[in-house]
């Protein structure tokens, strides 16, 4: 009895310290993420094990608004960011050595919500609209809707309010008249009365939404172990875009909103918009390069191969 019981116990022991290298290997890349169903794919993959199968652990920090996030990055206080073209663009073109290495949202998924005392783009004039930072996606968005409305950002009032939250908050208040939000937060907002004036997702347009940037040093000193990650990222598109009821669900506990039907709208638009080779849009990008030329003289000989690298790619 006494030998079974040492087999056993060795046995234990022998597992255990084979087992120790393996934990070991497991990496933590610190990611920021300005929205949570953005990175909802990165979620669904972590609680798979896909990330672990490559020998990583995520660990995914929240940071409302683009250019708050970037700044996390350059100061090292994140590995990988999910971010906007805008933010990125804002940032290199004021010295910040960054690189674009993947897609993650490349259709512009933005629809203007205004109060229910505006229905038509007349009546936002003179108006007050709600962006997270100036800089940021939404304000580069809201400054497009205003070109496609025939008004420009003189016609209205532009304020930095927050995050897609803080904004919908102000909207019902009253504190601001409009804003643009993500097609399931657009949802919620009409439910609660609120008007939708300019839907992008319907037009469909392409957009750099949310791009993977990394700093060049870290590229350069870290590049097997970003190759590891973006290997995994694409098994992650894959996985969140052929198991829906995993996604769903998650989404709905990322957005604390115990709605499905808004969910579901969600998984819909961001598995359009989710590239299946995880490259970023050069179209999206090129037309936001061009935005920026007209005001920045420095943007005018940025090129996409400046910009992006796609050799971390499978």
């Amino acid at each position: 009895m006494k030998r079974v019981t040492l087999h056993a116990v060795l046995f234990l022991a022998l597992w255990w310290i084979s087992a120790l290298p393996a934990a070991a290997q497991l990496i933590t890349l610190h990611v920021g993420f300005n929205g949570f169903y953005g990175a909802a794919p990165l979620y669904v993959a972590q609680d798979a094990g896909i990330f672990r199968k490559h020998g990583l652990r995520l660990e995914l920090i929240f940071i409302a608004g683009g250019s708050l996030s970037t700044q996390a990055l350059i100061g090292k206080s994140l590995d990988l960011l999910q971010t906007g073209g805008p933010p990125f663009l804002n940032a290199y073109l004021r010295g910040a050595r960054l690189k674009i290495i993947g897609g993650v949202t490349n259709i512009l998924p933005y629809v203007l919500i205004t109060s229910s005392r505006v229905a038509s783009a007349e009546q936002l004039r003179g108006k007050k609209i709600g962006i997270s930072r100036f800089g940021s996606n939404t304000d580069f968005v809201v400054r497009l809707a205003l070109g496609i409305l025939g008004l420009t950002p003189a016609d209205v009032t532009v304020l930095q309010v927050g995050g897609s939250q803080s904004r919908l908050v102000a909207l019902k208040a009253g504190t601001i008249d409009a804003t643009v939000l993500s097609p399931e937060e657009a949802m919620a907002a009409q439910k609660l009365g609120l008007n939708p004036l300019l839907d992008f997702v319907a037009k469909g347009v392409e957009f750099p939404h949310v791009n993977i940037v990394a700093r060049e040093e870290y590229l350069q000193e870290q590049a097997p172990l970003v190759k590891r990650f973006m290997a995994a990222y694409l098994e992650a598109i894959r996985f969140f875009k052929t198991h829906k009821e995993e996604a769903v669900r998650k989404m709905m506990v990322l957005s604390r909103l115990n709605d499905r039907e808004i969910a579901e709208k969600a998984f819909d638009v961001y598995t359009r918009s989710l590239p299946d080779d995880g490259r970023p849009t050069i179209k999206g990008l090129e037309t936001v390069l061009a935005d920026f030329a007209r005001e920045d003289p420095k943007a005018k000989g940025l090129t996409i191969a400046q910009i992006v690298d796609l050799s971390f790619l499978p």
